[in-house]
């Protein structure tokens, strides 16, 4: 029998090895090298730590409590703010009573669970039904304070809502059995101002325009009361000696009828150059939807009255409104819009905010209520005194009545003169 020799076989075998070898080789090189690019590309666009915190994370490392973030947006931590032990639907559903003042129709809430569709933490019920009382999780008194007729269980948290300043609410009884507040100011537990700006994380980009362009009057106000609790008729009357004012309203010789509040606010957009978003009371953190709505929301300039210069901050856009405590008299104020009526380039500075946010009227209220009932490893509160808290020294201040008395250090914030309400 005749055997085949293969010369190349030892050869060949020891080359087909040392080729697998190689081709193993390099691509274990390339592997390596792409992966440290990715790498290094993940750390080179990355922002830095400080920009990569928490700010849009679900999570329960969160400052959301009063004493953890005395003077910061509690609003966007709330709205953020997923408990610890939260277990989504297996998690049991909180029930939420409102007890008194259902409201208008603007602001009855959708109730079951209408309110917490699409919620970070969902699992809560809404009703009004006051046989639910003896049962609920936690009850609601909205603008004024009526003394349960069911017997209060343990643990069941009370809150008290307020949406108007305390010239306009009433006194409560039982005032050591509330465990948390909800109204416009920050201090509260669930701040719920009557408007928010969100801002964006990045900015869009800007779109340049003249928001003076085409606009011939001066300002604008809409009012209906004559008589508030703040400086705002006498301030506006001075102010009108030295700049054009146009006042719609009862308080005012021009019209516009209130059922057709969008083409009047539409003069904002197409005539004037400032308005002014005086609010009726000069109390702490009362900042209506003057501001928001009227104003912040259309091509205007707002010029404010109402609590001090670090109140709006909170809420409003920055270098987007003019205070009237940032000028001694109405005669400075009036003679800095005249400066601003004939400066395109320095009117428009104050609308550099946009496009860095929007404004709203609603913050997600019974989505942050809802998350804040589910933490359960927060220790329980409540108020030895919800009146002082409301409306006690310091908390609002009466208004000025002689016009030239009026100067930047009037925001002394001195006791509540009551015979003012």
């Amino acid at each position: 029998m005749f055997k085949i020799k293969y010369p190349c076989m030892r050869n060949c075998s020891q080359k087909f090895i040392i080729t697998i070898v190689l081709i193993i080789l390099l691509v274990s090189i390339y592997v390596y090298v792409f992966k440290s690019e990715k790498v290094s590309e993940r750390k080179t666009c990355a922002p830095s730590s400080e920009k990569t915190s928490t700010y849009n994370k679900f999570t329960n490392s969160r400052l959301v409590w009063p004493d953890e973030l005395p003077n910061g947006d509690r609003i966007k931590e709330q709205l953020y703010y997923v408990p610890a032990g939260y277990k989504y639907e297996m998690s049991r559903i909180k029930r939420i009573l409102i007890h008194t003042g259902i409201g208008d129709v603007w602001e009855i809430p959708l109730l079951d669970q209408g309110e917490f569709i699409g919620c970070p933490v969902s699992q809560c019920w809404l009703t009004v039904n006051l046989s639910y009382g003896p049962e609920v999780d936690a009850v609601i008194f909205r603008h004024h304070y009526t003394r349960p007729t069911f017997n209060r269980p343990p643990n069941q948290i009370w809150i008290m809502h307020h949406t108007e300043a305390p010239y306009s609410t009433s006194f409560m009884t039982d005032s050591n059995v509330f465990n948390w507040t909800s109204n416009y100011r920050w201090d509260s537990d669930i701040p719920n101002p009557y408007g928010y700006f969100f801002e964006y994380k990045p900015p869009l980009p800007r779109i340049e325009r003249n928001y003076a362009d085409g606009k011939s009057k001066k300002v604008a106000w809409f009012v209906s009361n004559c008589y508030p609790n703040s400086n705002r008729t006498i301030y506006a009357n001075e102010l009108a000696n030295y700049i054009s004012v146009d006042i719609y309203g009862n308080c005012g010789v021009l019209k516009c009828p209130r059922d057709n509040d969008n083409s009047c606010l539409k003069l904002l957009d197409t005539d004037y150059k400032f308005y002014l978003a005086f609010e009726n009371a000069h109390c702490r953190h009362y900042i209506t939807e003057k501001l928001f709505l009227n104003a912040l929301s259309h091509d205007v300039l707002p010029i404010v009255m109402g609590p001090s210069r670090s109140d709006y901050e909170l809420v409003a856009p920055k270098n987007s409104f003019i205070h009237v405590d940032d000028f001694e008299s109405p005669k400075l104020l009036a003679e800095y819009l005249n400066k601003l009526d004939e400066d395109d380039e320095l009117y428009n500075e104050y609308f550099q905010w946009k496009g860095t946010g929007t404004v709203t009227i609603g913050s997600k209220y019974y989505c942050r209520l809802c998350a804040m009932l589910h933490d359960e490893k927060r220790l329980p509160k409540h108020y030895e005194d919800i009146n002082k808290w409301w409306d006690g020294p310091g908390v609002c201040r009466p208004p000025i009545l002689d016009p030239n008395l009026f100067s930047v250090n009037t925001h002394t914030d001195p006791p509540t003169n009551k015979n003012q309400k």
